[in-house]
C-alpha cells in the first residue's frame, strides 16, 4: 500500500472515494472491484472474522471494522460513520434498537447470504448516471427521487427479484465479473430503465421529509425523530383492519377512498402499496387542523395511538385540547 505523507498512513493502492450519501456495502463492493478482488476475500483479509453479507452490516458495523476503514483510507472517523445507517440516530430515530428492527430502517430479512425482503430501493435515473446505492434507499420514508423526479423501485422490473448486488460476484470462483451495480444479479437486466415519473405533490412530500431528516427539526414536533415516530405510528394504524384499533384506517378510507391491504407488517409490503399508505399518512401529519377534524368527526381515541408507543407531548396535546 502507498504511504501518503500528508495523511501519515498507508492507504489501499486502488482506493476510490465513496459517492455522496453512499451506503457502506455499495462503496465497499466497488472498492473490492477496483482492487480486482471479490468482496468476500477482500473483507476476510482486512476484517478477519467480521461478516459482511450474512448480516446487515450497514446497520451493525463494529468499532473494529470502522477502525480498519480509517486506518487504510483517507476517510476520517466521521466520514466512516456517515457510511452507515446508524448515522441517522437522533434524526430519523432517537436510538438504535440493538435487539431488533430500528424504526425507519427497512429490514433485509437475511438468511445466510440471501435477502428475503425487497428492502433496498433504487432510482433508475441515479444508478444509470452513477451505479451505486444511497443510504436513503434503505429507509421506510423514501419513495421518490427528488433529483430525477421518478418513483423509487424495490425490485428488478424484468424478473421481479429484489436487489442483492453482492450476488453479482457469484459464479466462477476464480473470476472477477466486475459488473456495474446497476445490473440485476438474478437476470443481468439493467436497472437503469423503465422508470415512472412522480407527480408534483409526491416530490413536495419527499422534499419536505428529506428536509426534516437533514435539519433534525420539525415545526410540529421540534425533534425530527419525534415527527418520524408519529408518522410511523400513523402508518401502522392505517395499514391494518381491526375492530378495536382500526378507527384511523376507517376514517382515512371514508375521506380518501379504499386503502391497500397485505399480509404482514406494512414495511414489508410492496413498494406500490407502501407508497399509498405513506402519502395518506403524510396528509394527516402535515396538517394538524385536518387531523383535529378527523379526531372529532370520526371519534378517534388517544388510546389507539398510545397502544404500542409513548407519544411526543405535542401530539398528545392535540387530543387533550379538543
Amino acid at each position: 500500500m502507498p504511504y501518503i505523507q500528508t495523511l501519515e498512513k498507508n492507504i489501499w493502492a486502488h482506493y476510490i472515494p465513496p459517492y455522496k450519501n453512499e451506503l457502506f456495502t455499495s462503496w465497499f463492493f466497488r472498492l473490492s472491484q477496483a482492487h480486482g478482488v471479490k468482496s468476500h476475500s477482500f473483507a476476510k483479509y482486512y476484517f478477519g472474522k467480521e461478516q459482511l453479507w450474512n448480516r446487515d452490516i450497514d446497520n451493525s458495523a463494529s468499532d473494529y471494522l470502522k477502525k480498519v476503514l480509517v486506518e487504510n483510507s483517507p476517510l476520517s472517523d466521521q466520514d466512516v460513520e456517515n457510511l452507515f445507517l446508524t448515522s441517522y440516530e437522533t434524526t430519523l430515530f432517537e436510538k438504535k434498537n440493538i435487539n431488533g428492527n430500528t424504526l425507519g430502517i427497512l429490514p433485509l430479512g437475511i438468511f445466510h447470504r440471501k435477502r428475503k425482503n425487497a428492502s433496498l430501493m433504487y432510482c433508475s435515473g441515479c444508478v444509470g448516471k452513477k451505479p451505486y446505492y444511497k443510504k436513503a434507499w434503505r429507509l421506510s420514508i423514501s419513495y421518490f427521487c427528488t433529483d430525477c423526479k421518478i418513483l423509487l423501485q424495490d425490485c428488478c422490473k424484468s424478473c421481479g427479484n429484489g436487489i442483492s448486488f453482492h450476488r453479482l460476484e457469484q459464479g466462477n470462483k476464480n473470476k472477477i465479473l466486475a459488473q456495474p451495480l446497476d445490473t440485476c444479479s438474478f437476470c443481468a437486466a439493467s436497472l437503469s430503465s423503465n422508470w415512472e415519473y412522480a407527480n408534483s405533490s409526491q416530490i413536495f412530500l419527499q422534499t419536505k421529509i428529506n428536509s426534516i431528516l437533514k435539519d433534525g427539526y420539525s415545526e410540529e414536533f421540534q425533534y425530527s425523530f419525534s415527527y418520524f415516530k408519529v408518522l410511523h405510528i400513523i402508518l401502522l394504524l392505517i395499514s391494518r383492519k381491526h375492530n378495536t384499533w382500526g378507527r384511523l384506517r376507517n376514517a382515512c378510507e371514508f375521506e380518501f377512498g379504499p386503502l391497500p391491504i397485505e399480509d404482514g407488517s406494512w414495511y414489508l409490503w410492496s413498494i406500490a402499496n407502501r407508497r399509498i399508505l405513506f402519502e395518506t399518512a403524510f396528509k394527516i401529519i402535515e396538517d394538524f387542523s385536518f387531523f383535529q377534524f378527523l379526531i372529532q368527526k370520526h371519534n378517534l381515541r388517544l388510546s389507539e395511538f398510545k397502544k404500542d408507543s409513548t407519544l411526543p407531548y405535542s401530539f398528545e396535546k392535540l387530543f387533550k385540547s379538543l
